[in-house]
């Protein structure tokens, strides 16, 4: 009992800290294209690396958003397999179905990103404005597919408990 509880002050902690920093991070990105804004018609002069750098948060928000995304169950998922199908064990499999493929697809992410990142620091590849490592940019690659796989595996023990028994409430089968 007490590693559960553990765990999910662990999860909590974890959820507040995401939504958390996609919150920072989109008042960062208002405030950074407000001030371009601001520089480009009162001043008549923009900054160099505003733009890049919102791009860059910008980019981190929708990989990093999915997890999250996915925590609420918000992703966009085609249902009309579903809205055929009658039989509640028959969309339960194609609902666990498509999960996993999706976890596989995020553990391909997360190599192939450390491969990329390894790739980028050889490379030492940076940014036209900032001069940034873009490692740091495309670390966001396979650091959100990892958290999703995270997320997902919850998703796919729930998927099979819905499919294998009875009255279990699923993951992401609509």
């Amino acid at each position: 009992m007490e590693k559960k509880s553990i765990l999910s002050r662990i999860g909590n902690i974890y959820n507040n800290l995401e939504e958390y920093l996609l919150v920072v991070s989109l008042v960062i990105n208002v405030l950074l294209v407000f001030l371009q804004v601001i520089m480009r018609t009162v001043f008549k002069n923009s900054l160099t690396w505003s733009e890049e750098l919102s791009r860059y948060i910008f980019i981190w928000q929708i990989w990093l958003g999915a997890s999250i995304a996915l925590k609420y169950n918000e992703h966009i998922r085609v249902t009309l397999i579903y809205s055929f199908l009658k039989n509640k064990k028959v969309q339960a499999a194609i609902g666990l179905l498509a999960d996993l493929i999706w976890f596989l697809f995020c553990a391909y992410m997360v190599v192939n990103g450390k491969d990329l990142l390894v790739s980028m620091a050889a490379r030492r590849a940076v940014s036209s404005g900032l001069r940034l490592p873009l490692v740091y940019v495309y670390s966001v690659f396979p650091l959100a597919s990892f958290l999703v796989c995270v997320r997902m595996l919850g998703v796919l023990g729930k998927d099979v408990k819905k499919l294998f028994i009875k009255g279990e409430e699923g993951g992401n089968a609509a």
